[in-house]
């Protein structure tokens, strides 16, 4: 998914924000399943644990792209890679354990969920 940066997105310097490098992976992760007819009314995954590491700043106006990796798919939660790039140059690298839930407790993956997922492999 792509995304241009926008003021909104920086701090004073014109550097993205750290935040705001998870919620651009937020934003691509759940467009996979809008894309799909998924809108999680009540179900839905949540973030369990979330490695992050910085490689080199976004700024203002640039054009990144959020790559999304399926690592590995269990009973109820599966594990993630999200990269943001710059063209070829990587700038952010996230390790995200997604756990899914229907009423608020944990539960197992359905298999469209799955089917959605295994795309991204």
């Amino acid at each position: 998914m792509k995304i241009r940066i926008y003021y909104e997105d920086t701090d004073a310097g014109g550097v993205v924000y750290h935040t705001k490098y998870i919620a651009f992976c937020e934003r691509a992760r759940s467009e996979v399943f809008f894309q799909h007819g998924i809108k999680f009314d009540e179900d839905g995954f949540v973030v369990r644990d979330l490695q992050a590491t910085f490689y080199s700043p976004a700024k203002l106006g640039d054009l990144i792209e959020v790559k999304t990796t399926v690592d590995s798919i269990k009973r109820s939660f599966v594990n993630i890679t999200q990269s943001i790039y710059k063209e070829d140059k990587l700038l952010f690298e996230a390790k995200i354990k997604l756990v899914f839930l229907r009423d608020w407790k944990v539960s197992t993956i359905p298999k469209d969920y799955i089917d959605i997922l295994n795309e991204l492999s």
